[in-house]
């Protein structure tokens, strides 16, 4: 993070990875909104302070990304705040750890992000189509991590919203530390659990921006980028300009 960049986490007790999309320059001398889009991890665990903590943010709209089988374990309490929360499951890369071992390693991020954007191409439709509205902010979507399908919805509004890719792919690579503090809570909480998150293969845990950069540079190659991926899924110039028009300052 720069020097004269803010610090976009949110410190909360027991969600680690909350952060405000918002203060990243975007190109033609415009800002991204604070207080708009916020991406974290999983939100089913948080306490009363956080709970408070996230109404005094003024939280509208909860993007749920995790399957249904993930989200047995709990939600967002919605039902205590005048919210809409939406569950857009994407697909869960995590059980797939054969491929994330030896020489496969190098790929497993590449591929599994690509499947992700190909066979839950729906889901990120419909991810986007709740995002880019005016009326949905302040948003928080969010999956088990923050680091996966939220890195991927996180990238693809940074780079919709003119965001030089360095800042993307820094903003990608943040979730590191927040993981290592997750480990941290759940070495002290759950300790069997932790101990299961430690057995897994390094790339499942890491954020290396070369490998997000590797994704984005396929989206490049094959529709253009960003903007021409969402508009490949059926959104329209108009919502994607009006989505610009309200997070650009």
């Amino acid at each position: 993070m720069a020097p004269d960049e803010p610090d976009r986490r949110i410190p909360l007790e027991r969600a680690f990875n909350f952060r405000d999309l918002g203060g990243y320059p975007a190109r033609g001398h415009k800002r991204l909104r604070r207080g708009k889009l916020f991406r974290s991890d999983d939100l089913f665990r948080l306490s009363d302070g956080d709970l408070a903590h996230l109404a005094e943010l003024g939280i509208r709209t909860v993007i749920d990304l995790r399957t249904e089988a993930e989200a047995v374990r709990g939600r967002f309490p919605a039902e205590k705040f005048a919210i809409d929360y939406y569950q857009n499951s994407l697909i869960d890369i995590s059980a797939d750890h054969a491929q994330a071992r030896g020489d496969g390693a190098q790929d497993y991020i590449f591929l599994r992000y690509r499947q992700i954007l190909t066979e839950g191409s729906a889901g990120i439709r419909q991810v986007f189509a709740r995002l880019v509205r005016a009326e949905a902010a302040p948003a928080v979507f969010h999956c088990v991590a923050g680091k996966d399908r939220t890195g991927l919805v996180a990238a693809i509004t940074l780079e919709v919203l003119c965001v030089d890719r360095e800042h993307v792919l820094a903003d990608y690579s943040m979730t590191e530390l927040a993981m290592g503090e997750a480990l941290e809570w759940l070495e002290a909480e759950f300790p069997d659990l932790a101990r299961r998150m430690n057995d897994l293969p390094p790339v499942v845990l890491s954020a290396k921006p070369e490998n997000l950069a590797r994704v984005l540079d396929w989206l490049d190659t094959s529709h253009g980028g960003a903007e021409g991926y969402l508009l490949s899924l059926g959104l329209t110039r108009e919502e994607l300009a009006d989505f610009r028009s309200w997070m650009l300052e």
